[in-house]
């Protein structure tokens, strides 16, 4: 798309907005049931689609601003992780979030949120960051983001193609959401079986102990007498990532301890217990890979094996049995013994075992064509953001 911005006009953050300071530290706890943590708050999404009731969870005492429906909503502390949202409904949150207002005489509220999550801006505030325990940004250097504003009719022809986009974007979540409903559901009826005989997760395949080092270990860069370790956080989503990678010399490693394609990264400790057990299939790298001390690998014993603990990862029985194992425990870690003898009840006496398994692979397989689609989706989006910011 090409954009003649020969008539836009530079603008400034300050001038496009009215930053609102509606605090009520008294007060706002009972004017509001609903308020806004910023992990509701999903990456580059405007949608809140997540947030917590005072009926169900304690307010913190630094939640005291009130944020009104139409405001952006910009997160000061950790801009990096990119989390700025679009309010849809009255409520409270953070002292550190900027609650900012729209001026209609100079922007369109239908155009002008997308600012938030073009490229300029979290280069901006994230080269702003100050702090280092606590990192964060400042209000004036948001406020000083400067950018290119159209017209408003033209304004409002990009408010709406973004939408569109964005309304196609968030279509595609909804069918994967419903994908994923499906297909837990049909794990949990067809495959699991509370009255049939107990399988191992050790007669499935073997554990692979993570990679124990020191932080004197770690290299700058990659290189041939090396190997790419994965974290926690290179587990997400049922799926390996490879953002912030660490490297480690070849010579911490013993015998079998780099992942072949079709072995599982799981995550063993965690700050939260709710990721602890998290799993995902490695698919391969073009560099050598293996896991850190705080996480461990997972090797089926053949190909069967691998296509059935992949579901069996992803049922809720699993996380079910997981929470049970961390349920007598303050420290939020899984031993390897723990999952050597974790177990479900399969029902491998069901004559249609096998074609479930294959619906269930079919499942998975539309899942990774629809997660394909919506990264497409979102790349033309975010490409056409950056070009107007």
């Amino acid at each position: 798309m090409n954009l003649d911005k020969s008539s836009w006009k530079p603008c400034k953050i300050l001038d496009a907005f009215d930053k609102k300071e509606e605090n009520d530290r008294e007060n706002a706890h009972l004017r509001f049931e609903r308020f806004l943590k910023v992990e509701h708050m999903d990456a580059e999404s405007l949608h809140i689609k997540r947030w917590s009731n005072q009926s169900e969870e304690d307010i913190n005492p630094t939640f005291y601003k009130i944020f009104r429906k139409g405001q952006i909503l910009f997160p000061t502390r950790n801009p990096h992780l990119r989390r700025t949202a679009l309010a849809s409904f009255d409520g409270i949150c953070g002292e550190k979030t900027l609650t900012l207002e729209p001026r209609t005489d100079i922007v369109l509220p239908e155009f002008i949120p997308f600012l938030f999550h073009s490229e300029g801006f979290y280069e901006h505030t994230t080269s702003a960051i100050i702090g280092s325990t606590n990192p964060h940004c400042r209000w004036r250097d948001v406020a000083n983001y400067e950018f290119l504003l159209p017209p408003k009719e033209e304004q409002a022809r990009l408010g709406e193609l973004l939408w569109a986009m964005d309304n196609v974007i968030e279509r595609e979540k909804r069918v994967l959401e419903k994908l994923d409903k499906a297909y837990v559901t049909t794990i949990e009826k067809e495959i699991i079986d509370k009255k049939s005989n107990k399988i191992y997760f050790k007669d499935l395949g073997k554990l692979i102990r993570g990679v124990g080092f020191k932080p004197e270990d770690l290299l700058e860069e990659y290189s041939e007498n090396s190997f790419v370790l994965l974290r926690s956080n290179n587990i997400s989503d049922s799926k390996v990532n490879f953002k912030q990678i660490y490297y480690l010399p070849t010579k911490l490693l013993i015998k079998d301890q780099l992942l072949i394609p079709g072995d599982y990264a799981i995550c063993m400790s965690n700050g939260s217990k709710d990721l602890v057990g998290k799993a995902a299939r490695f698919e391969g790298y073009d560099k050598p890979v293996s896991i850190g001390s705080f996480c461990a690998g997972y090797r089926p014993k053949d190909v069967f094996s691998g296509g059935l603990i992949n579901h069996l990862f992803a049922s809720e029985s699993y996380r079910q049995a997981v929470k049970r194992i961390l349920s007598g425990s303050a420290i939020n870690n899984l031993k390897p013994s723990d999952i050597e003898s974790l177990f479900l009840r399969l029902n491998f006496d069901n004559i249609k075992f096998d074609s479930i398994l294959k619906s269930l692979n079919s499942m998975v397989k539309n899942k990774i064509q629809l997660e394909a689609k919506i990264l497409t989706s979102q790349s033309l989006q975010k490409s056409l953001i950056d070009q107007m910011f």
